[in-house]
Formats: C-alpha cells, sequence, structure tokens
C-alpha cells in the first residue's frame, strides 16, 4: 500500500487457476474492474469499483490499482463476498461489454467447489474443485444447498430429522427453536451477535403512479411518506421492544440505528420509544384527521401497503405493526412474497426489493463485508445531481443500490466524503453523522439488531471449523475447512 493510500499492489499466489483449468492472472483482475464500471452491466458493485481511477497489470502475477482519490477504505472493491469476487476475463472472452447472463446461472471460480446442477429457487449442487489451490481440500465430496420454504422448515431439518446438517439464518421464534432442540436432539442453534438490521423500509416514490413505463419514479413524491411527520408518527408507533422478545429472543435487542453491532459505529445520538400518543399528536399535526377508525386528509384515506418475504416471524411482525397502526387510524394493506421473488433482482421482477413498488417494506441487510461500511451505506446516495444514478430505476435495471429513492444533499455530501476520509476516526464520525440523518429523516425505522451467526448446526458437523460467527464474510466462507466430527 503507498503510504498516501492513493495506490495499492497486490501480488497473486503463483499456480492458481479457474476450475476449468485456465490460469488466474492480474489480466482477470483488470477485466472485473473494467466490467464492474461499465454502466451497460447495471452491477450492483458499480459504486464501489468506481472509485478506482485505473487497474493495471504489471505482469501475469502483479496488479497495480490507482484510486481517484486516497481512502481508509481502498480495499471495499476487493473483498468481501457482496462485492469483491474477481471474474474469469476468458469466459466473457475478455470484452467488458459481454454482459453474460449465463454467467449468473452457472459461474466459474477459484473456490473449493464447483457447480453440478442448478434449479433457481430450488436447489444447487456443488462437487469438488479438482483444480482447488489447498492440497486435500476440501473434506465433502457433494454439497446440496436447498431453497425456497421457511426457515422454520429448515431448522427442523437440522434439528428434528436430520436431513440436513446446516440451515442458514434461522429467523423462527425463540420458543419455536428451543423446543426442536429439546425434541429433536439432532443438533443445536448457535446465536452470536452481527450487524444485521430487521427494519421497515419507506418508498419516497409513488408507486401507485405510472412514469415512463414505470412505478415508484423517483420525479413522483410519495403523497404520504414525503411528509416528515407522518414517517415520524410511524416510527413512535412500532412495538420494537414485542418484536425483539417475542420473535427474537435473547442476543437481538431492538435498535434505533442502521449501523449496529459495531460498537464504534453505534450513534449515541439516537432513541427510539413506543409512544401512539404522540404518534397521533404528529398526524394531527399533519393534517390527517380521524373520521371514524381511518384517518384521512383532503379526500384521501391515510392507507398504506406493507410487503414482506414469506415467513413466520415476519408475518407475526406484520400484524404487530399493523395492529399498532390502526391503532393509529393508518390502515394497512399486508403482503407476503415468496422469498426467492422477493429477493431476486431481475430487472422484469417487480415483487422484488429493488423496485419497491409497495409503501413500505420489511428485511433486513447488514454492513457486512467491511469494518468501514461504505458498501453499506451507498445505499442512501442518490448520486449526481443530474442524474440520480444510484437511485434504482429503469435506467439501471433497478440494479442500482438507493431502493428508498431517497434524496439528501446533506447525506449525499457526506458520503462523498466518506470516500475521500483517509483516517479511521474521520471516516467513523462521518458514518454516525450520515446513520443520524437516516434515522431523523426516518428513511428507515430500525427494528432488531439480528444475530450474525444464527444458525442450525448438526451435531455431526464440526463446529470448531465453521467460523460463521461474527465476521465480514457470509456464513460459508471457509467452507473448504467444514468437516465432520471425527
Amino acid at each position: 500500500m503507498a503510504e498516501d493510500l492513493s495506490t495499492v499492489t497486490f501480488n497473486l499466489l503463483e499456480g492458481i487457476t479457474w476450475s476449468d483449468g485456465e490460469p488466474f492472472t492480474a489480466n482477470d483482475v483488470v477485466f472485473t474492474w473494467q466490467w464492474v464500471i461499465t454502466p451497460e452491466n447495471a452491477s450492483t458493485s458499480f459504486a464501489l469499483w468506481d472509485v478506482l481511477e485505473n487497474v493495471e497489470a504489471q505482469d501475469d502475477l502483479t496488479v497495480v490499482a490507482t484510486y481517484k482519490r486516497p481512502s481508509v477504505a481502498w480495499f471495499e472493491a476487493f473483498t468481501s463476498a457482496p462485492a469483491g469476487c474477481i471474474y474469469p476475463a476468458h469466459v466473457f472472452n475478455n470484452d467488458p461489454a459481454n454482459k453474460n447472463d449465463a454467467f449468473l446461472v452457472n459461474p466459474i471460480g477459484t473456490g473449493p467447489y464447483v457447480i453440478e446442477s442448478f434449479q433457481p429457487n430450488a436447489e444447487i449442487v456443488y462437487v469438488v474443485n479438482e483444480n482447488y489451490r489447498e492440497p486435500n481440500k476440501p473434506f465433502f465430496a457433494r454439497v446440496v444447498v436447498t431453497g425456497g420454504g421457511d426457515a422454520a422448515a429448515a431448522a427442523r431439518a437440522v434439528l428434528v430429522t436430520g436431513e440436513a446438517q446446516f440451515a442458514w439464518n434461522m429467523q423462527v421464534e425463540p420458543a419455536i427453536l428451543e423446543e426442536m432442540q429439546a425434541s429433536g436432539g439432532q443438533g443445536t442453534i448457535v446465536t452470536e451477535p452481527g450487524t444485521s438490521i430487521e427494519r421497515i423500509n419507506i418508498n419516497f416514490s409513488d408507486p401507485n403512479t405510472e412514469v415512463e413505463g414505470q412505478r415508484s419514479h423517483v420525479g413522483t413524491p410519495h403523497p404520504i411518506l414525503s411528509d416528515l411527520k407522518v414517517r415520524q408518527a410511524l416510527n413512535l408507533a412500532v412495538p420494537r421492544e414485542v418484536i425483539s422478545t417475542e420473535f427474537y429472543g435473547e442476543g437481538q435487542p431492538p435498535t434505533a440505528n442502521i449501523l449496529a453491532g459495531v460498537p464504534s459505529l453505534e450513534s449515541p445520538n439516537t432513541s427510539w420509544e413506543f409512544n401512539l400518543e404522540a404518534a397521533g399528536a404528529l398526524l394531527d399535526e399533519a393534517g390527517w384527521v380521524m373520521e371514524g377508525d381511518v384517518r384521512v386528509k383532503d379526500g384521501r384515506e391515510l392507507t398504506l401497503s406493507y410487503a414482506t418475504s414469506i415467513n413466520q416471524v415476519r408475518q407475526k411482525t406484520q400484524a404487530v405493526v399493523q395492529q399498532a397502526f390502526q391503532q393509529l387510524g393508518v390502515r394497512v394493506q399486508l403482503q407476503q412474497i415468496d422469498a426467492g421473488v422477493f429477493f431476486d433482482g431481475s430487472a422484469g421482477n417487480t415483487q422484488n426489493i429493488n423496485h419497491f413498488y409497495w409503501d413500505i417494506d420489511e428485511y433486513a441487510n447488514s454492513s457486512i463485508g467491511s469494518p468501514v461500511p461504505v458498501n453499506y451505506t451507498v445505499g442512501f446516495y442518490a448520486g449526481p445531481e443530474d442524474t440520480l444514478s444510484n437511485i434504482a430505476q429503469q435506467e439501471n435495471d433497478w440494479q442500482t443500490d438507493n431502493y428508498w429513492r431517497y434524496q439528501s444533499d446533506e447525506y449525499d455530501a457526506l458520503y462523498e466524503e466518506l470516500l475521500a476520509a483517509t483516517e479511521i476516526e474521520a471516516a467513523t464520525a462521518l458514518l454516525i453523522e450520515m446513520n443520524d440523518i437516516v434515522i431523523n429523516d426516518v428513511v428507515v425505522i430500525p427494528l432488531v439488531n439480528r444475530a450474525g451467526g444464527n444458525y442450525a448446526i448438526a451435531n455431526t458437523l464440526n463446529q470448531e471449523n465453521i467460523a460463521a460467527g461474527p465476521s465480514f464474510e457470509p456464513d460459508y466462507w471457509n467452507i473448504a475447512n467444514w468437516n465432520n466430527v471425527q
């Protein structure tokens, strides 16, 4: 690393090959940068790689990356599974303009496994990569990952029936998990702290008006939720303590922040409360008058659509929030969408979180990936004023990060300042200030600081080698080391 953080030189390991036997070289790193910053490819990692001025291969094993401006978060483009994947240039015919959609369902890499078969939203089967760099690894000849279904069924498959050895992201009520673990005897539940935030997201655009072939258009402000007092009222009407205690349990506390789980990044300036009386007073001030059991303003009823993925905990959270909102005179229309659809980022999928074709929604997101989470905070950045290019819209296939259609000059300026921060202390102060803007503007309503490692593991699997606890990587990051208890 250059002392002034302007460049970094990567010395690649010799002898590494892609799973198809082709050598992994510096050209693959250069190609990845070129591909990601090609706007037509609509890469979700565009903002992270766009901080680079140039990426150059000095030879087959040496890469020099030069930054547009020095930054303490220089590493984000090259690290973590969400953003740091390097693409095999030869599979794209060394053409950065080759979008190569086929690669999405049949990728190759340098990891311990290769794909044998893939059925979207159903099952993916991996077999050993014979060209893997570490001798005598991995330890399993075959890994089968099943998708779809629900978290309770996944937990049951590990804890009760023994059909599976690992179940990720156990968003199941604690009482049910404890009963499964006690009665089944096939495994245990592991819960470790993390940075994931279950939250309600606010749509700042109108999901019911179509403009230029798309709803939730950045140019159509939301007719109800554009009013800060309405958003503040909704924030006061969410019973976080009930949601945390009843649906998540120990180690997953209520929170008022979007940056939580890393003590140095948690803002001391925010707080939350459940106060229906104060919430009602705010709606009164905003001109929403009770008529019967619903509030009305200028002939419009205060009715909101509220979507989330199909999941018992989320459905119960929806019910609790709906009941509290209804006490305020806010009607809530609930929508439940299969997780395989809700989280699928395809441009043609109008029921995903990218399009945000409803008023509010709920899911979890995390600053996983970095101790200086530029990749996370970019979600609230609108982009240059003339293009608003970071706001998800038809022009970018809804692949950019700002699903809320949120615009704040103050936040954008701080984000750009964060990109140029060269000291960790300065970056931390900026991150806290950015957190506070998002919270005070009620862009999201944080509910619970969820566990980082929250999984069911079979008694047959060696837990010491899982390393899925609090980290900056997804649970499977070191699957090459997973093995059975001897």
